[in-house]
């Protein structure tokens, strides 16, 4: 799936910084067969005030050392008050040593000023691969009629004799089916833990040798046979999300 338009936001009071920045992304628009469309704030307060409006972002670039109100403030604003995970956020510094700080935003990176170019493309293109995800579909069939479902939404699959049951955030689908030819069709980010499990390794929220917790709160035993692979990817996974902001 392509992206022909890519919101994108820069919020820092530098405001040669924010050009440079700019000119920079749009310059990578041909490589990505993107259309860039790039707003610049220069304060918290500016950008907060925007968001209230409705403004949606693809990504956002936010210095964190803004006066007044910081990057972080405005971070905190955007996860848990405006309830929005979907924002790419990268933050950016002529410091070092927030991780911990940011860590509970889930930022997509953290980048220390001066901002290289090679970094800034890495970062970009990491946002572009993650929102094409985001925005892929997994398809199932109900008696004659083909439904569609993004995978953004779905927590796991589970299987009982024939019927395939999908546990979605905001509720749950059963159709006829085999998880083989489920897993065939999602994306990476999605593993088999058991014959009778396949599950989305971003709403892992604990783990043991044993079993997995979702999010939702339901608990899967985890089968001998994938152990050592379940626990080394979901690991490797946590050991990328923490990295980002380190």
């Amino acid at each position: 799936m392509e992206i022909s338009m890519y919101r994108g936001g820069i919020c820092d009071d530098d405001k040669i910084l924010c050009s440079l920045l700019e000119e920079q992304i749009q310059g990578l628009s041909a490589e990505f067969l993107v259309k860039f469309e790039i707003e610049v704030w220069y304060s918290g307060e500016s950008l907060e005030c925007d968001l209230k409006k409705g403004v949606g972002l693809d990504i956002l670039f936010l210095d964190i050392e803004l006066l007044q109100k910081n990057g972080i403030e405005i971070g905190a604003f955007i996860r848990d008050e405006m309830e929005d995970t979907d924002t790419h956020i990268v933050f950016i510094s002529s410091k070092q040593g927030y991780a911990m700080e940011l860590f509970k935003m889930q930022p997509l990176e953290f980048l220390v000023k001066p901002i290289s170019a090679v970094r800034l493309k890495e970062v970009l293109e990491r946002s572009i691969k993650r929102k094409k995800y985001a925005e892929s579909c997994f398809e199932y069939q109900r008696g004659s009629r083909i439904f569609r479902v993004s995978v953004k939404e779905i927590l796991y699959f589970t299987s009982m004799d024939k019927k395939i049951l999908m546990i979605k955030k905001d509720g749950q689908e059963e159709f006829y089916g085999k998880l083989k030819n489920v897993m065939e069709q999602l994306p990476a980010g999605f593993l088999m833990i058991h014959q009778s499990y396949v599950i989305h390794q971003k709403y892992v929220s604990e783990y043991s040798y044993e079993s997995i917790k979702m999010m939702n709160g339901d608990v899967l035993s985890v089968s001998k046979p994938y152990r050592k692979e379940v626990r080394a990817k979901i690991k490797q996974y946590l050991k990328e999300k923490m990295y980002n902001v380190l």
